[in-house]
């Protein structure tokens, strides 16, 4: 956390309102709000701004992701003890993407905001003596693991044929010894668009022939190392989210 820096603030100031500031930082964040007008006013615009999302949204129960809990709780503990893998049910897979869909909306606009404050690089159009800027349509998400620091902020610009993903967090580790795969869902049902990274970041060429709007729905799953053998997910589905257009 960087209080210092304005970028950094309204930052924060979004991640207070949406809960996912450590325990710590919310702490400090709290202390600084009592003494910084400027900040309270970044608290307000977010809260402003979020409150906006939840209206309309009838709650959704959540598939109940029991290997993911317990992982948490034996780290939390500190206790040696290691959970094997559950695989998802395929009969309950899609249901439980969207269900998680619903209760990602939140989290889902800080992640556009954080790329809508990144500059965009911009081709030139001349035509005449009047230079135009073509801006390339872009999609985002932010894929958040739950009972876990672990998240994936997704950026996929269809017209430049380009799949970005950031890892950030540290992840459970239950899923040391497993690879995560990217998957979005298509009327006929999930299509991989290649396994992600852990940590760090990968930029590579889209999956071909795949249509990207707002609202479509990727999911992220734990796949045997190399990816799914089956081309379909086989392990559990750890957090989903819905792409919605930049800017």
């Amino acid at each position: 956390m960087n209080l210092t820096d304005p970028v950094e603030r309204k930052l924060d100031a979004g991640e207070y309102v949406l809960g996912t500031l450590t325990a710590e930082e919310r702490r400090e964040f709290g202390r600084a709000l009592n003494s910084d007008a400027t900040l309270r006013t970044d608290l307000a615009y977010w809260e402003s701004r979020l409150s906006e999302l939840g209206r309309g949204l009838k709650p959704v129960r959540p598939h109940p992701r029991v290997w993911l809990d317990l992982a948490h709780r034996i780290e939390t503990q500190s206790k040696p003890t290691r959970l094997p893998l559950a695989a998802a049910p395929r009969n309950g897979l899609l249901k439980s993407w969207a269900a998680l869909a619903t209760a990602a909306s939140f989290v889902l606009a800080f992640g556009l905001f954080r790329e809508m404050n990144k500059p965009p690089v911009a081709p030139l159009i001349v035509t005449e003596r009047v230079e135009v800027p073509v801006l390339a349509t872009s999609y985002v998400a932010l894929l958040q693991v739950p009972k876990s620091t672990m998240h994936w902020s997704v950026s996929v610009t269809p017209g430049r044929n380009q799949l970005a993903v950031l890892a950030g967090g540290e992840a459970p580790a239950a899923a040391a010894k497993l690879d995560a795969e990217l998957w979005i869902i298509t009327d006929a049902g999930p299509v991989s668009m290649g396994v992600i990274p852990k940590t760090g970041e990968v930029r590579r060429a889209l999956p071909q022939g795949l249509l990207y709007a707002t609202g479509a729905t990727i999911a992220v799953s734990l796949e045997p190392a190399g990816g799914s053998p089956t081309g379909k997910p086989t392990g559990p589905v750890v957090t989903t989210a819905q792409i919605v257009q930049a800017g």
